[in-house]
């Protein structure tokens, strides 16, 4: 089976990796010589594609499935582009737009496309889906994700592991939560709480847009996602974003025109790279189901793999991906249209195929019953 990734970015170089093995892989990518250095390391196939600008439709026709692992401006992009071609789509791009809007392109297709398939949004809805089809209805759904320095490191406690403009775009983007039944916006940032980790230390957690499709399809009665940072965090980012620095309009700095988000973004790859300190991810989801008698908790903490090199947000956000693109290739998503995570994983034996695959991987997964 033939399998494109788009994207030779991080992520889509995690996809590759866990996929080489039992599929046909090819990477797209813009830069001729990231692409070179991808097929000798990878020894996967390789395709120069301009994302931006080509028409994607006539490349993606002559593969089985296409995972698509882009920067979320692009992420519409390759959804249409998957219906012109009639390919099944498995997609970890952070979109601001509501792909439901496809919806109808997708079903006339005839093909499935799972949006969000990342760590989270993605595993974590993966989780909340396999939880929620055992219970008539959920009382409170708290999801917990951050990826972190294994050390809290200045200037803010933060080091670049995927897309800075998307890691930039979760402090702008309102965010919508369900609280007590009813969908509530707010502002990303709001919602603060300060925890403690062990092996981690100090932690705050803060709303951002995380929960998108579940709040369309998952009966439940409270419902966040946070972001996990470093204790501090996110006041010296309420600070950038109060100088400006976080705007999308074009301002004059001495005859330049310049985006400030973009900028920003430039600049959160050039200094906060850190590539001597390694990455970890925690994730922690905590369900009460309405029966009041118990509450369920997963947790997700992975860290930088020595031998491969890859982060844990490569790790956990590549391999889901790529577990859920598994799961195409042998046609066990059976629904068409658009079909996110959490309605893959209500499927029971595609949810153990997923946590087995990500175990295999070496991304543990870890769950507990405690009773209330």
């Amino acid at each position: 089976m033939r399998v494109l990734v788009l994207g030779g970015g991080m992520v889509g170089q995690g996809i590759a990796y866990a996929l080489k093995n039992e599929s046909d892989i090819t990477i797209a990518d813009y830069s001729s010589e990231k692409l070179q250095r991808l097929k000798k390391d990878l020894g996967v196939d390789v395709l120069k594609v301009d994302a931006v600008k080509d028409q994607l439709a006539p490349v993606m026709k002559d593969f089985d499935v296409v995972s698509g692992a882009l920067p979320g401006r692009l992420g519409m992009k390759v959804i249409r582009e998957a219906c012109r071609a009639g390919v099944d789509l498995v997609d970890n791009s952070f979109m601001e737009e509501d792909f439901y809007a496809l919806e109808k392109d997708a079903s006339q297709s005839g093909i499935t496309v799972v949006p969000d398939a990342g760590i989270a949004p993605g595993l974590s809805n993966v989780i909340v889906g396999r939880i929620a089809a055992d219970y008539p209805q959920l009382e409170n759904v708290d999801i917990k994700v951050g990826g972190l320095p294994e050390r809290d490191i200045p200037p803010i406690g933060y080091k670049v592991v995927f897309s800075p403009i998307d890691t930039l775009d979760e402090f702008t983007r309102k965010v919508k939560i369900l609280k007590n039944g009813k969908i509530t916006e707010t502002e990303p940032g709001e919602g603060l709480e300060y925890f403690f980790v062990n092996g981690l230390g100090s932690l705050e957690a803060f709303y951002t847009n995380g929960l998108r499709s579940l709040l369309r399809n998952i009966k439940a009665t409270n419902m966040v996602e946070k972001t996990v940072r470093y204790r501090g965090h996110i006041e010296k980012m309420n600070f950038l974003k109060d100088l400006g620095l976080l705007d999308e309009t074009t301002t004059d700095v001495n005859g330049v025109k310049v985006v400030p988000k973009e900028l920003l973004a430039s600049l959160f790859l050039k200094n906060l790279s850190f590539p001597d300190v390694k990455d970890i991810l925690y994730m922690e989801i905590r369900v009460t189901p309405a029966n009041g008698k118990e509450e369920i908790v997963y947790t997700v903490f992975d860290k930088e793999d020595e031998k491969t090199g890859f982060t844990a947000m490569t790790r956990t956000t590549g391999f889901t991906n790529a577990a859920i693109t598994r799961l195409m290739l042998k046609g066990a998503i059976k629904e068409k249209g658009i079909v996110p995570p959490e309605i893959v994983g209500s499927n029971e034996n595609n949810f153990n195929e997923i946590i087995r695959f990500l175990e295999k991987m070496g991304v543990t997964v870890s769950s507990n019953k405690n009773r209330i």
